[in-house]
Formats: structure tokens, C-alpha cells, sequence
């Protein structure tokens, strides 16, 4: 993280150090602006095609393809006697003598079928054989259940509506089909007639054939589309059903006519059975093309009105969605795809308006296969479709103002080299020139940034909220939890909202009071004009951080382009090290000044006094007085003079672990521990403590330097044995914890309060000077005992209490 950003260089509300994003909001809105026209503009075009049909072929064909692709089987009380090619072989050429089709009837109702609807146009008497029509008629009558057709033809303005003979005595239904502009036949009408169509309609064939045998039922009650269309010529038709087609043409059982004239077939295979008679043979009958129709085979009339039978029978002729909702699916669909184009990449907004164009025709087709309803999706697919390229030739027009405009404004920069003016109007050509541009200010901002780096201090740049914007890496350094997440989300991570410069302030000061007052004053006077500014020391303040770390907080104002002030640039110092070399300068003033001086300054009195008496004795002649002086004296001397070595002993050994250079080596702690033990056995039996050693019995092995550590455990050592009382023991002890090396020294000396024990480690500190029998010290050994535990990446620390003994512990790292 060489150049920490701690913030993005565009933030949320589009202003940076230059000030207001004005330019951008304007630009925001003329986005937002052209969008609205252009969704407004393909949803009005929307609309007309719906309105004009010029979506309709590709909506029927994609009917057709769901109607393909959703076949189910034909029900079984459904059977066509077919008048097909054999039957015309045997018995002769059509139109057949009404006596045959009599004889066709009588067989068929000998099975007792539910009804018999008959595709035969029996509107006109038959002039060569009129007995025949009688015949028919005794053979309807008998059958009792025969349903024959109503045809409606164009004549003239008008319609002519073609009944059955009146004397044939049966139940009609009209049989006209509705085909569709592209001349296939989709959908039938369950009324149709002259106006006024509820005196004079007449119901479908099929529908007549539903409800046949069964209890009366209305034909509202069908499910159909409440359609209702009136012709010029006074034609009205209602009630339009969807075929939801079963199959390919032969998908029905079917019987050949001469299968049944001849006696071949069983009548009782008609039994409780829907029968329906049609010509199905080559050359003549209806036929017309279908939605499941297959190499340019048409489908019989008498096969569609078997289709129509079975989707009134089961209820699920398909019928089209209301109005309202196909508008409000259309424009939902338009507006999505207007959505993802204004708010995605244009390869997202690809991808997007893809799945939408899936989604729409897979909707369409699932809608009509599982709940038998037509949604039209060509007028949905149509707006989605249109609005991309059109939205993309608008943004491109738009980025080659935008890129025009900020080539302009950047070669009128300050401090940029001049750049050879972009020639062309074409995106490549404006991208070039933008590249080039953008090459000369990576190379500034790389400076910039290199020079934000190689500042000696720790800096961060804030906006007027007091939101850091930049950091360089040492900033990072003193509040890495505060800044680490902000620069992880600048380089594109997910992490928290950047931080406020209180959020910094507060991670490096325990007690951030003073440096937010600072931060306070700065933030008043450059920013808050309508306030009273605060004073603001020109040389900044010095603040505590955490571990005893000392800091120096700078701030001044960072100014923008207009002049005004637009953030604030602040610094953090690090000025521990200077505070501890004084504070070194002045414990090694005083140490030189009083305690390397007082002990030099007895031995001199004592050797003064030892001269006096000397001249005292020679003139009186008292040797033995004498001699018994000397002694005393010398031992004095030599007390101080080992005082003296000690004191120079310790201060040179915590000046050593305190330095740089030390060289680890491998040891092992066991035997460490019986050196430094070693050396106090002396005072250990002068004074009559009994020393003990716990040692473990595997080697505990660690980097460390022998000679300091030794030194260390030595003093932990003689401090206990100098404060325990006679005959009570001091325990040495090496332990291994977890990750850990444990030394333990425990004595049962008097023990140390607790309000004592925080200044126990600092330099010249001595609890119990001036006790009676408090042993001498210089207040070093414990301060070379945490110096030495530091060094190696450890610490030392007591537990203890008042007249309780004492238990110091070196705690030292595993690995």
C-alpha cells in the first residue's frame, strides 16, 4: 500500500478538494432528463403498435409456438367417424345419399352414445331422392341426440345464415371458424348471429354437444374472453374461446365410415361417447391450417371441432389476459429495461435486457402452457429491444460531448505540458486524446503521491466533515484499524465507510481530549466563517498516545481551486524518541550527579579522617586504638567501593540491553537459571535462606543472549533472598506455558502494595529506602530485569501484597 487512499477519490456526493461538483450534478440531471424522454418515447411507440396490431403476426407465432410445444392427450370419449378415402372407395362419391348417412346414423346410435354431432351441411332438400329426407329424419328422431350444423355465409352486405332442414327434428349449433389474419384457424365464437345476438344467436356446435345429456348450462359459464365483436353487416359474435389444441392432425380416435356401414366396427365402442361424423377425405370438407398443423398439412373442420369439444369439456381453452394487466406487463417490461440501461455498464444492461427478452417469451409460453393464459409478448419485446441501441447511441453522443468538453477544460490546466490538439469526431479519436491526457496526469498525481509518501511525517488529508480523504503509509501505520478497512475499500475492497478524522484521533490517543480541541480550532477557523474562530497554537500541540508514546499534532488549511478553503491537511509527529533521550540525559545527569558522587564522596571523607587519626596516634602513641581504626575504615571503604562497581555494573548493563546491537544465540534456560542461582548460594547461606530450584525435566530452548539473562534471573534472585527472613526459602522456578517460558522467583519477604507496585520498574526506584534493615540498591535491577525481558520480545511483572511475599515472574516467547 504504497499510496494509501484511504477515501475514494470521488465520494458519494460528488465533491472532492476542488469543491462542489456542480458540473457533474448538472450532467446527472441531463442524463436522468434524456433518459425519461426516451423511455417516454419507445412506451408512446409501445402503444401504438399495440393499438395498430403491427406486433401481431410475431405474437401469433409465438401462440403458435407454445401451442406446439404443450401437446396433451385427447380424451377418450371423444370419437371421429370419419368419411375418409376408403369409405369413399366403398360406397361412392360425395355427397352420399341421405339414406346412407341415415343408415350411418342408425348404427352409430345403436352404441347408445352421449351425442352425435354430425359436419354435414344439411340446409337444402335432396332433389334426386327426396324419400331419403324422410328416411334421415325417422333415423334422427330415433337416435334422439343428434346435433347438426348452422353455417353463416357472406351474401352481398349481409350474412345468410344456412339452417338444417326444419322437418330433421334435431338440435344446431353453428360451426363458423374465425381464422386469423394470417389465415389460421386459432379460436371460435360460442354465440354468433344477427343483432339483437341474445333473440336470434345461435351457440357452437360444440358447446351444444358439451352440455348434451348433462344438466342445462349456460354458455357464460364456459371459460372463454368476454369478447365481443360486431361486424358492419349487423354480424355479432361472443364468447371466444382459445383452442388449446391436442395434437397434430389424427391426434383423436377415429373410425372409418365403412368400418361402420359395413359392420366391421363394434357399436358399443361408441358408448357414452362424444361421435362426431365429417368428411375427412382427400379433395373435400373444410380444411384449414392450425397452430399444429406440419408440412403444410391443414386440419379438418371435423378434427378442430373435436379440439373445441375437449377444451369446453375440461375447461381450459386458453383466453388472453385483461387489458390491464397486458399494459401494465408491457410497461413493467419496458421500464425494467430502461432501468437496467440507466443504472448498469452497457455490457450488464446487455446481459440484463437479454434475460428480460427470456424471461418475457418463457413467461409467455409458461403462462399458456400451466395456467392456460395468453400473455402477447411481441409489443414487451419490441420496447426492450428498442430502447438499448437507442439509449446506447444516446450515451455515446453524450460521451463524445463530455469527452470533448473535458479535453478542452484539461488543456487549459495549469502546470500540464501542452498536448497536440485531438483531431476527428469519432470515439476512437476523443479517446486518444483522453489517454494521452490522462498519461500526463498520472504522472503528476504520481508525483503528487510520491511526495505524500516521502513525507517524514505521518500525514492525512480531511475534508471540511472531517472525513479522511489520503493517508500516507505512516498515518496508516499509527490507527491501522481505523484506516486499513478505508484503504481496502479505495482499491476497490469491501470495507467500512471511510473514517472521520475523530475516529483517528480517538484510535491514537487514550485520552484524545486535547487533540480533538485542536482539531476543533483548526476545523472553526477555516471552515465555520459564520462562527468565532478559536486560537489555534501555530506550532501545534503535544499529545499522549498509548504505551507512553508522545505525539506532535500540526494542522493548516489545503485550499481549492476557487481560493476558499476546502479541506485540511494534518500531521502527526512522532516524538517519543526525543522525549526519552531527554529524559535519559536527565536520569543519567542525575545518576552522575548524586549517586556515582555520593559514595565517591564518602570514601574521600573516610580516607581524610583516616589520615587525622593516623597523625592523632603517631602523636599520642596508641596503636592499637589505631589499628582497630583502620580496620573499621577500610571496611567501609571497601563497602562503598563495591557500591560504587555495582551501580557502574548496572548502569552499564541496561544501557547494553537497551542497545541495538545484541547477539542471540541459542540457549537453553535450565542451565541459565543454575548459573545465576550459582552466584547467590554465597548470600543465600550468609544469610540463611535455603534456595530452591524447579527445574522441568525436558531442556526449554529459545534465541536469546546468555550473559543478560543470567544477569536478569540474578538480580530477581539476590532481591529475594536480601528481603526474605531468616530460614524462610526462595524458589527458583522454570515452567513452559502455552507459547510461553515462565521464571518464577518467589519469596516470603514483606511484599509490596499494590498502589507501589506500578512505579516498581521505573529507574531509581527503591520501596523500602530508609526501613530499618532495608538492604542498599541503586533502584537498577529491576529496570535491566524489564529491559532484558523486552529485548527478547517478552515481560517481566509481579504478583504480590503486603506483607505477603512476592512472586516476579520473566515471561519470555517460545518461538
Amino acid at each position: 500500500m504504497g499510496w494509501a487512499a484511504v477515501a475514494a477519490s470521488g465520494s458519494a456526493d460528488g465533491e472532492g478538494l476542488a469543491g462542489p461538483a456542480g458540473p457533474g450534478r448538472a450532467f446527472g440531471r441531463r442524463t436522468l432528463i434524456e433518459w425519461c424522454l426516451l423511455a417516454a418515447a419507445v412506451l408512446a411507440l409501445v402503444a401504438l403498435a399495440a393499438r395498430q396490431g403491427w406486433t401481431e403476426r410475431a405474437d401469433l407465432a409465438a401462440y403458435d409456438i407454445a401451442i406446439g410445444a404443450q401437446h396433451h392427450p385427447a380424451r377418450d370419449d371423444i370419437v371421429i367417424v370419419a368419411i375418409d378415402d376408403a369409405s369413399i372407395t366403398a360406397i361412392g362419391r360425395w355427397p352420399w345419399r341421405r339414406a346412407v348417412l341415415a343408415q350411418l346414423v342408425e348404427r352409430i346410435a345403436a352404441g347408445r352414445p352421449r351425442v352425435i354431432g354430425v359436419d354435414v351441411i344439411l340446409s337444402e332438400r335432396d332433389t334426386r331422392y327426396p324419400q331419403d329426407d324422410a328416411v334421415l329424419a325417422r333415423s334422427l328422431a330415433q337416435a334422439g341426440n343428434v346435433v347438426l350444423p348452422v353455417v353463416a355465409e357472406h351474401a352481398g352486405t349481409g350474412m345468410l345464415v344456412r339452417y338444417p332442414l326444419a322437418g330433421l327434428g334435431a338440435a344446431v349449433g353453428h360451426i363458423n371458424m374465425v381464422v386469423d389474419t394470417d389465415g389460421v384457424a386459432r379460436q371460435v365464437y360460442l354465440r354468433e348471429g344477427p343483432q339483437p345476438l341474445a333473440a336470434t344467436g345461435v351457440p357452437h356446435l360444440a358447446a351444444v354437444m358439451a352440455e348434451f345429456g348433462r344438466a342445462p348450462r349456460p354458455l357464460d359459464s364456459y371459460r372463454q374472453e368476454r369478447a365481443h365483436i360486431t361486424e358492419g353487416n349487423g354480424w355479432e359474435r361472443r364468447g371466444r374461446v382459445r383452442i388449446p389444441y391436442a395434437g397434430a392432425p389424427g391426434t383423436f380416435a377415429r373410425v372409418s365410415a365403412r368400418d361402420v356401414l359395413e359392420g366391421r366396427a363394434d357399436p358399443a365402442r361408441f358408448a357414452g361417447k362424444a361421435v362426431l361424423i365429417g368428411a375427412m377425405a382427400t379433395g373435400m370438407g373444410d380444411v384449414l391450417p392450425t397452430p399444429v398443423s406440419r408440412d403444410g398439412r391443414g386440419m379438418t373442420g371435423v378434427e378442430i371441432l373435436a379440439n373445441t369439444l375437449q377444451a369446453l369439456t375440461d375447461g381450459d381453452a386458453i383466453v388472453a389476459v385483461p387489458r390491464g394487466w397486458q399494459a401494465a406487463g408491457t410497461l413493467l417490461a419496458v421500464l425494467l429495461a430502461a432501468l437496467a440501461a440507466l443504472r448498469l455498464p452497457p455490457r450488464g444492461a446487455l446481459v440484463a435486457t437479454g434475460l428480460l427478452l427470456a424471461a418475457l417469451l418463457g413467461g409467455s409460453l409458461a403462462l399458456l402452457a400451466l395456467a392456460r393464459l395468453w400473455f402477447a409478448p411481441a409489443t414487451a419485446v419490441l420496447g426492450c429491444v428498442l430502447f438499448y441501441p437507442l439509449w446506447s447511441w444516446l450515451r455515446q453522443e453524450a460521451a463524445l460531448r463530455f469527452l470533448s468538453d473535458e479535453l478542452a477544460r484539461l488543456e487549459r490546466e495549469p502546470g500540464l505540458m501542452p498536448a497536440p490538439r485531438h483531431t476527428g469526431a469519432t470515439l476512437d479519436s476523443r479517446m486518444r486524446a483522453v489517454y494521452g491526457m490522462s498519461a500526463r496526469l498520472r504522472g503528476m498525481r504520481r508525483f503528487l503521491s510520491d511526495g505524500l509518501e516521502s513525507l517524514p511525517d505521518a500525514t492525512a488529508i480531511c475534508d471540511l466533515d472531517g472525513g479522511v480523504m489520503l493517508a500516507n503509509r505512516r498515518c496508516v501505520a499509527l490507527a491501522p484499524a481505523v484506516l486499513d478497512g478505508a484503504a481496502a475499500a479505495a482499491s476497490g475492497g469491501t470495507a467500512a465507510p471511510r473514517p472521520a478524522i475523530r475516529a483517528v484521533i480517538e484510535a491514537l490517543f487514550p485520552a484524545p481530549a486535547p487533540a480533538l480541541a485542536y482539531w476543533h480550532a483548526l476545523h472553526d477557523r477555516h471552515a465555520r466563517a459564520h462562527t468565532a474562530p478559536q486560537p489555534v497554537p501555530e506550532g501545534g500541540i503535544e499529545v499522549a498516545g498509548r504505551g507512553d508514546r508522545r505525539y506532535l499534532l500540526h494542522g493548516a488549511p489545503l485550499h481549492g481551486e476557487t481560493g476558499a478553503v476546502a479541506g485540511l491537511i494534518v500531521s502527526v509527529t512522532d516524538i517519543t524518541a526525543i522525549r526519552v533521550a531527554e529524559r535519559q540525559r536527565e536520569q543519567m545527569l542525575r545518576f552522575l550527579s548524586h549517586d556515582m558522587r555520593s559514595p565517591q564522596a564518602s570514601i574521600l571523607a573516610l580516607i581524610e579522617l583516616h589520615e587525622r587519626r593516623g597523625r592523632s596516634d603517631a602523636n599520642g602513641g596508641q596503636p592499637g586504638i589505631a589499628a582497630a581504626a583502620d580496620g573499621s575504615v577500610l571496611s567501609r571503604i571497601a563497602a562503598h567501593a563495591r557500591r560504587t562497581m555495582t551501580l557502574a555494573d548496572d548502569f552499564i548493563s541496561v544501557a547494553r540491553a537497551e542497545s541495538q546491537s545484541l547477539a542471540f544465540m541459542e540457549v537453553e534456560l535450565g542451565s541459565l537459571v543454575l548459573d545465576a542461582t550459582d552466584q547467590l548460594w554465597a548470600l543465600a547461606n550468609a544469610r540463611h535462606v535455603p534456595l530452591q530450584v524447579d527445574l522441568p525435566d525436558d531442556p526449554l530452548v529459545m534465541q536469546g543472549e546468555p550473559a543478560l539473562l543470567v544477569r536478569a534471573i540474578a538480580n530477581l534472585v539476590s532481591n529475594a533472598i536480601k528481603f526474605s527472613p531468616k530460614g524462610q526459602p526462595v524458589t527458583v522456578s522454570l515452567a513452559r506455558e502455552p507459547g510461553h517460558f515462565v521464571i518464577a522467583v518467589q519469596d516470603h519477604g514483606p511484599g509490596i502494595a499494590q498502589a507501589d507496585q506500578a512505579r516498581l520498574f521505573e529507574p531509581f526506584a527503591r520501596l523500602h529506602e530508609g526501613q530499618q534493615g532495608a538492604p542498599n540498591g541503586a533502584g537498577l535491577g529491576l529496570v535491566l530485569v524489564r529491559a532484558v525481558a523486552e529485548r527478547h520480545g517478552g515481560k517481566a511483572g509481579v504478583q504480590s501484597a503486603a506483607g505477603a511475599g512476592a512472586v516476579f515472574r520473566i515471561v519470555l516467547p517460545a518461538a
